[in-house]
């Protein structure tokens, strides 16, 4: 079992080797770029609130630069007129050097975001080289088709990349987001504007890194740092950007919808859930309870898919929340770099205020904490919470809280718990805990969600879209449908 040492001698070879090598300015047109009229955003470490790195926010300017680069790359430059197979291989070498430097990804991933450092090396920076292999794959089997027609006519349809690509990333998720979005553009012949998160912009430094090191050709790939409100502002609002993906809250969503409106660019947005979690009667526990537990306090509960709404058959709640409490009693909160921890810090303090919000409210209106106590302050932390009697009208119940707080409802029948699981405005994914298949068959139909999880949760496959119905999105993303949403049919009747 790893040691407090772990990790002190891993924070530590990122101050002494891995800071210093890592160039924080825009990365634009195929060079980084000083911007010297940009401010400075200190960037911390979740656990010990120490600063980590000074990034230069892109200005507006730096950001039409940018865009400029890519517009320049698409419309005149070498990419969307190369053969598609060499695009892939530019692909497969990005993909090479991320598992040549996967140990520096996980550790600047880990110490920027507050995630686990086993979570990160074991799928985050794993699932973005194999993004960027599978999309490498497809490059080449985009087609077109010839259509039925009349004599002496010819009707066929190609498909041509968008154009320029706006790719706007999470803090939770920077590096693979950052593949599920750039993965199906490249391979599509796009060129793109990158903006990390300015909470966690790190791994999109090193990912310009690699991207310089494979020699993608100039404008092709472009990354610009920076806070919402000034350079995702100038990259959105600018007419040249041909589509925009995505991936946050609701309200930076309507926002960027706003703002893009003089170019209307196509959009792939995915908004976060309020995702249910149905335990039935016949649920085998000895699975549903582990996995209700990843299913609200995985990530520190800062999780998109977050099954925040467990609901539960009266008749077993009782036995189901004492293993609850028994299995949340061991888990460890502490260092992210540590490998004996279970659940690491929150992003930053004004994200545990956010939270705390959320169940002070609660509790000020009737509900009572099932598990936890969150009334201790535990920062960096904050202790994991089930909260019962929340009404179904309050924020808690509606709103995502992104945080390590969950609340639990009963239910007598299965029309019931899908008419609970079905309360809500988002629509990302639920997970449903029952040995009846012709309850799953049903409850898979009914349930309205992108993503159903049976007896598992959190499953992802490159193969497979990824993307919620009503207020968590438009769109897809991975598979088929992910590079199919950078591609525009065109139609052409040739007559001959």
């Amino acid at each position: 079992m790893a040691s407090s040492t772990t990790a002190a001698d891993r924070r530590d070879r990122f101050h002494k080797h891995l800071a210093p090598a890592l160039d924080v300015r825009p990365y634009i047109n195929g060079r980084f770029v000083d911007a010297s009229d940009g401010t400075l955003l200190q960037v911390n470490d979740p656990m010990t609130g120490s600063r980590l790195l000074d990034v230069v926010e892109a200005t507006s300017d730096v950001v039409g630069a940018a865009v400029a680069a890519a517009r320049t790359a698409f419309d005149d430059g070498p990419w969307p007129r190369m053969h598609p197979r060499e695009r892939g291989e530019y692909l497969f070498a990005l993909a090479n050097l991320i598992d040549r430097d996967l140990e520096d990804l996980v550790l600047v991933e880990a110490i920027d975001t507050g995630k686990r450092y086993l979570g990160v090396q074991g799928w985050d920076v794993p699932n973005a080289a194999e993004v960027y292999r599978y999309y490498a794959g497809w490059s080449d089997k985009v087609i077109g088709e010839v259509l039925p027609s009349s004599e002496g006519l010819l009707i066929y349809s190609r498909t041509e990349p968008v154009g320029v690509c706006a790719a706007i990333i999470p803090w939770n998720f920077p590096f693979p987001c950052t593949s599920w979005k750039i993965g199906p553009a490249l391979a599509a012949g796009c060129t793109v504007v990158i903006k990390p998160s300015d909470r966690a912009p790190l791994s999109g430094h090193m990912l310009a890194k690699l991207v310089d090191e494979v020699g993608f050709p100039p404008g092709v790939v472009n990354v610009v740092s920076g806070r919402g409100e000034v350079t995702g502002a100038a990259l959105v609002s600018d007419t040249r950007v041909d589509k925009i993906s995505f991936t946050g809250d609701i309200a930076t969503a309507r926002r960027i919808v706003t703002g893009s409106m003089a170019r209307l660019p196509r959009l792939t947005l995915e908004l976060g859930g309020k995702n249910p979690n149905v335990v039935f009667a016949d649920a085998d526990l000895d699975r549903a309870v582990p996995g209700t537990i990843e299913a609200i306090f995985s990530v520190s509960g800062q999780n998109c898919c977050s099954g925040s709404r467990t609901i539960v058959h009266a008749s077993i709640v009782e036995e189901f929340v004492e293993r609850l409490r028994v299995e949340l009693a061991h888990r460890k909160l502490g260092d992210q770099l540590d490998d004996s921890t279970d659940q690491g810090p929150q992003i930053d303090a004004a994200h545990i205020s956010r939270i705390r919000a959320f169940v002070q409210d609660a509790l000020a209106d009737g509900a009572t904490s099932l598990i936890g106590d969150p009334t201790k302050d535990l920062s960096p932390f904050f202790p994991p919470t089930i909260l019962a009697n929340a009404s179904l009208t309050s924020r808690v119940s509606r709103e995502e809280v992104f945080g390590p707080v969950g609340t639990l409802y009963t239910f007598e029948t299965d029309e019931e718990a899908i008419a609970l699981s079905n309360d809500t405005e988002f629509g990302l994914c639920a997970s449903i805990w029952t040995n009846d298949r012709g309850r799953v068959d049903k409850a898979v139909r009914e349930i309205r969600a992108g993503t159903c999880w049976v007896n598992c949760f959190g499953y992802f496959d490159t193969v497979a879209p990824w993307g919620g119905v009503k207020l968590s999105g438009v769109g897809r993303e991975l598979g088929r449908l992910g590079i199919e949403a950078y591609l525009e049919p065109k139609t052409v009747f040739d007559l001959a």
